[in-house]
């Protein structure tokens, strides 16, 4: 008799072997993880000083996840990113042959920081004694309570830091609580040289009271508590998805996921059954980079222009996803697999949620005021969620199923904003009158720095297959002469985009234009072929100069929409290695050879971006800001996929 409690452990070990198969695009595995370091010291190719910023799945061709079938086998390979002193190099291992398929230095990069540079940085800089001295200037003898962040360190032109690993290092006064972020020990930051272990230098630029204010945000904090009469959501007949691995199947969708480090949940393989066939909506999407500039030109501020996903790793940044408070209880929670610094497995608990939820908004209605009757439907929902905790800033990233065909994406930024402190205590007391210069007070001498969020989807369409065309439907006015006395109207004028130059776009409300993935060769209502349509809710553009240096490495956010051709290895809007990266990476350089994306495979990337002008109402912790945008059927159904609704 076979023991059962050995079924996990058998279950594992055969998923490593390929004995059992479950599909191409699962995350790996932990015991997939723990092959890749052996095998590449086996291999001579690392020692014990190696690091791995990052271990992910290397995907599959593309062809060959569309042909495969269930019970069939399926290539399975894994990528590593290797950092070997100040060397960096991608490994690709053939997880099916324990075999080291390429081993490829990437020259002139810097890889995502790892966890021990993180959290070592405060040793480094406290041992300084340029440093101290700083810090005894303001008043600090012992540094017990100091808390120092280190900060990507972007570039801004200076040659002499080309080849260094630096991050940039302010500190904060964590004497008075968790909220260290509300006592910044301002004008003073030291720049670390990762690879050395040492502090290259101090800047010492004025010495800015600590600001000192009631700013704790715990229940215990915040004195008497409001009473809250909670309605509390229950699902007491069970879920109603289906989950099998990691494909979800629910309400006509179904789709498959999987845990990234860099950019948290992939979701791929999204389809929707139309009468007793599945029809593809989307190969894959993802997040694809986050880009905050802050607008403060001071020596502690300027640097603050980070690229999150690819610095720091968003996925690698999740936080635990709390029961009850970030998801429904009656949720389903998903733990992560990753790799440590030392290639080793990291298995981390509720890192996503699937649930369902009633919005409360009817899914459609009308009032027959004639027979005096009401027909109305009441929605419902699926979310996959996703919540990065990214320094001071929490971002919420919501994929929403809806029963009307659509996919809704939404970001909701909350957290603790950044803020400087400054010697005037607030705008009324502020001789120079220079304080607020690039924020506004918050708090007594609290500026909150302006700033901007973009962030970029990558979007695979395969709208009824990978042959896809990109359609911009220009509402164009028309002056007409008529006996009704009507002098204009306005008409639609739908122009394909041929090349990649023709589908750079930015949002425009005195010129608006839809925007669809059309399938040519599949025809739907009316003859038209059948799309789907992104689309976009408020927005915002960089108001950065293009010669200035954080625009240049993020100079994805100079369109809201960029359409490529289908390539597997271009998968991040702002480059492979944004890490001190000094040159237009990414979307700008790709896109330079204006390739041909009509009837072919391509791939959407859209930008969200919001300008930040801190409210006091955002401190100490900024209620949730949500920014959204739609994946809508435009003639793909025959009608509307909601008219069966109980």
């Amino acid at each position: 008799m076979v023991n059962r409690s050995l079924f996990p452990v058998i279950l594992l070990l055969l998923s490593s072997t390929g004995v059992i198969q479950a599909h191409p695009l699962d995350p790996l595995s932990t015991a997939e993880i723990a092959r890749v370091a052996p095998l590449l010291r086996q291999l001579g190719r690392i020692d014990d000083s190696s690091r791995f910023p990052l271990i992910t799945l290397y995907s599959p061709p593309k062809s060959e996840v569309l042909s495969w079938r269930e019970g069939q086998s399926y290539s399975r390979r894994a990528l590593a990113v290797v950092k070997q002193g100040s060397r960096t190099f991608e490994a690709i291992v053939d997880l099916r042959s324990s075999g080291l398929e390429s081993w490829t230095e990437v020259s002139g990069v810097q890889p995502m920081l790892l966890e021990e540079e993180l959290f070592g940085v405060a040793e480094i800089v406290q041992a300084d004694p340029r440093w101290r001295q700083a810090m005894r200037r303001r008043g600090f003898e012992s540094f017990e309570t100091v808390i120092c962040m280190p900060l990507s360190a972007g570039y801004l032109g200076d040659s002499t830091e080309t080849g260094k690993r630096l991050v940039r290092v302010p500190c904060f006064d964590g004497r008075d609580g968790r909220n260290f972020w509300a006592h910044p020990i301002e004008g003073l930051t030291a720049v670390v040289d990762l690879n050395q272990k040492s502090v290259l230098r101090v800047h010492d630029n004025g010495n800015a009271p600590v600001p000192h204010n009631g700013t704790e945000y715990g229940r215990e904090d915040v004195g008497p508590q409001r009473q809250v009469n909670r309605v509390s959501p229950s699902q007491p007949a069970g879920a109603g998805y289906q989950l099998k691995g990691h494909e979800v199947e629910w309400q006509g969708w179904s789709f498959h996921f999987r845990f990234d480090a860099r950019v948290g949940p992939v979701l791929s393989a999204v389809r929707h059954k139309d009468g007793e066939q599945w029809r593809s909506v989307l190969y894959e999407g993802h997040l694809s980079e986050i880009f905050v500039p802050y607008m403060d030109p001071a020596a502690g501020w300027s640097f603050r222009t980070y690229m999150d996903a690819g610095e720091y790793g968003a996925g690698k940044l999740m936080s635990p996803l709390e029961v009850g408070g970030d998801c429904p209880d009656y949720s389903s929670f998903f733990g992560a697999v990753m790799s440590d610094d030392k290639g080793q497995p990291l298995e981390r608990e509720n890192a996503l949620c699937l649930f369902e939820r009633d919005p409360v908004d009817p899914s459609w209605r009308h009032y027959d005021f004639v027979g005096g009757s009401t027909e109305t439907r009441r929605s419902q929902e699926l979310v996959l969620r996703f919540i990065p905790a990214i320094g001071n800033y929490d971002y919420v990233f919501d994929w929403i199923f809806r029963q009307d065909g659509s996919i809704r994406v939404r970001v909701g930024a909350t957290g603790i904003v950044e803020v400087k402190g400054v010697a005037a205590t607030d705008s009324l007391n502020d001789p120079s009158g220079s304080a607020d210069q690039y924020g506004r007070f918050i708090d007594r001498n609290t500026v909150a720095v302006n700033h901007d969020h973009f962030i970029n989807f990558r979007l695979d369409f395969d709208v009824d297959g990978p042959s896809n065309s990109f359609v911009i439907d220009r509402m164009r006015t028309q002056k007409v002469e008529s006996s009704s006395g009507r002098k204009s109207v306005w008409a639609v004028q739908s122009e394909i985009a041929r090349t990649e130059s023709d589908a750079q776009l930015v949002l425009n409300l005195e010129r608006p234009a839809l925007w669809r993935v059309i399938h040519p060769g599949k025809r739907g209502v009316g003859g038209y072929p059948v799309s789907y349509q992104i689309a976009v809710g408020h927005n915002a553009i960089s108001l950065l100069d293009p010669s200035d240096w954080p625009q240049i490495r993020a100079s994805f956010t100079k369109y809201h929409l960029w359409v490529t051709p289908y390539s597997a290895e271009e998968r991040y809007a702002g480059g492979d290695y944004p890490y001190q990266n000094q040159r237009a990476a990414g979307l700008p350089e790709w896109t330079q050879a204006n390739r041909q994306i009509e009837n072919t495979d391509i791939v959407l990337w859209y930008t969200v971006g919001f300008h930040h002008v801190v409210r006091p109402e955002d401190w100490p912790v900024m209620p949730i800001a949500w920014h959204e945008f739609e994946l809508k059927p435009f003639g793909f159904f025959k009608r509307n996929p909601a008219m069966d609704l109980p």
